[in-house]
């Protein structure tokens, strides 16, 4: 049982190293999104950034798939039992702690990031040179939508 608990612990301190990963990640994400760079750049970036965290979470989900199985293996036998493993349990809480401490702290960054995205989003505007009296601004977007527009216009067989 012993051993049971010490894979166990090791596997949570594995999932709390990939989870400081993703965190890393995420601040380094939400730098970009500050920065001053064009919004589909920052895009780019960090969809190239998500990658990284794609590994990550790889490894958590194989942490979460191990704790699970393990847990289910012992689970009865630590209840009935507890008392003999006082200290690895102690240390499995400990460890439990630390990766809903680094999860909130994701979940609390990807949310903030999110919001920023959103703000960067609608913020940019782009103004319409003409001979005209002075153009409403334009989302960026519409470049995007037009160019789409004129894409598909080309391509249309009716």
């Amino acid at each position: 049982m012993i051993t049971e608990l010490n894979i166990m612990h090791d596997g949570l301190i594995k999932k709390a190293d990939a989870l400081a990963e993703i965190l890393s990640i995420t601040e380094n994400q939400r730098t970009v999104i500050e920065s001053e760079l064009p919004f589909e750049e920052i895009r780019s970036i960090i969809f190239q950034m998500n990658e990284g965290k794609q590994e990550a979470i790889k490894i958590v989900r194989n942490c979460d798939d191990m704790f699970e199985s393990m847990l289910k293996e012992i689970g009865t036998e630590l209840e009935a039992t507890q008392d003999n493993y006082k200290p690895q349990v102690k240390k499995l809480q400990a460890g439990i702690r630390r990766v809903m401490d680094i999860d909130v702290k994701i979940r609390v960054g990807e949310d903030e990031n999110n919001r920023l995205l959103d703000e960067k989003r609608a913020a940019p505007t782009i103004q319409i040179q003409t001979d005209q009296p002075k153009a409403s601004p334009l989302p960026l977007n519409h470049v995007r939508v037009t160019k789409a527009y004129e894409e598909g216009a080309k391509n249309y067989k009716g």
